[in-house]
């Protein structure tokens, strides 16, 4: 899949087409401010989507985690924060890009 990238001022004269293609198309088009400044226009759908897909994959490394000390592999850790633990669950702290 190809996605289409467009200035914020472009993608400000095409809002409309660009909802449309994201809602009706799934098509995603990223909107540049700058160079370092980037944003993607997805439809609320498939953004709800991506965020169930995350919440799973988080849930299976808590489980994984927990099997493992089941099964003797891992030990009963303690955690100063709640940094520490995601650090070590190989988790994003809430609020951090993963």
């Amino acid at each position: 899949m190809t996605i289409e990238a467009l200035g914020i001022a472009e993608a400000r004269t095409q809002l409309g087409t660009l909802v449309s293609r994201a809602v009706h198309g799934h098509q995603p088009t990223t909107i540049r401010r700058s160079n370092s400044e980037r944003a993607v226009l997805i439809s609320e759908q498939d953004y709800e989507e991506l965020l169930r897909a995350h919440r799973e994959l988080e849930a299976a490394r808590v489980a994984e985690a927990i099997a493992a000390h089941e099964r003797g592999e891992r030990e009963m850790m303690t955690y100063d924060s709640k940094a520490a633990l995601y650090a070590d669950l190989d988790l994003p702290t809430p609020g951090e890009r993963s």
